[in-house]
C-alpha cells in the first residue's frame, strides 16, 4: 500500500510539471518555442528640465478649451512645447487670460501615463525676473477636484493617446483643430 502511494505521488509530481511547462499563448502553443525573458520594468526618473523664456504676446496660439469659464481663454506656445522620448512628458507653457485682464502663465510637465501634472515655473511679464522657477515642483494628478479640469481636456484631447504622449506634429495639429484619424500604429513612428 505504501508502494502505491509513492508510485501515486511521483506520477501527480510528474503531472504537475508537464502543467507547468505547457504553453501559455497561441505563439508558444504552434511554435514550442517559450519565452525565457523576465519583463523588466524600469523605475521612472525625469529628465532634467530647462525653463524657456516666457513668450511674447505674439507667440501664443489659442486651444480650444470647454471646461474654463466663458470668460476665459487659454493659449499655448507652440515654440516651447516639446515631448521628451527620455521620460515621456509634455513640457508646455500655458497661457490662462481672462476677458478682463487677468494673466496667469505657467511652464508645466503632463505624464500621460499617470494622469499627473508639475507646475515648473510661472510667468508674468510685469515682474522682474519675468519668469518665477518653483523651488520644489510636485507632480499631482489632475482631474482630482469636482469641478471641470481644464489639464484633464488638454491631456485628453491634445497630449495624450491614452497613457503615450502624441508626436509633436499631432499635438501641434491638435492645437490648430487639425485632427488625425486614429492610426494606433502612428506612435511607433519616428519622424519628428
Amino acid at each position: 500500500m505504501a508502494l502505491n502511494r509513492t508510485v501515486l505521488l511521483v506520477l501527480l509530481f510528474s503531472l504537475c510539471g508537464l502543467l507547468q511547462a505547457a504553453p501559455t499563448d497561441r505563439y508558444e502553443e504552434l511554435t514550442g518555442d517559450q519565452d525565457d525573458f523576465d519583463a523588466l520594468e524600469k523605475e521612472w526618473k525625469e529628465s532634467t528640465t530647462d525653463i524657456p523664456p516666457l513668450p511674447d504676446d505674439g507667440a501664443w496660439s489659442e486651444v480650444p478649451v470647454d471646461t474654463l469659464p466663458k470668460t476665459q481663454k487659454a493659449y499655448l506656445d507652440l515654440n516651447t512645447l516639446s515631448v521628451s522620448h527620455k521620460d515621456y512628458v509634455v513640457r508646455y507653457w500655458l497661457l490662462i487670460r481672462s476677458n478682463a485682464g487677468g494673466y496667469r502663465a505657467t511652464f508645466e510637465g503632463i505624464r500621460c501615463a499617470t494622469k499627473e501634472f508639475v507646475i515648473y515655473a510661472y510667468g508674468d511679464p510685469k515682474r522682474d525676473p519675468a519668469v518665477r522657477k518653483v523651488k520644489a515642483p510636485k507632480w499631482k494628478k489632475y482631474g482630482r477636484t469636482k469641478r471641470a479640469d481644464y489639464r484633464v481636456e488638454l491631456a485628453h484631447d491634445i497630449f495624450c493617446t491614452g497613457e503615450i504622449p502624441r508626436q509633436l506634429r499631432q499635438i501641434k495639429q491638435g492645437v490648430k483643430g487639425l485632427f488625425e484619424a486614429h492610426n494606433p500604429f502612428d506612435n511607433w513612428t519616428n519622424d519628428d
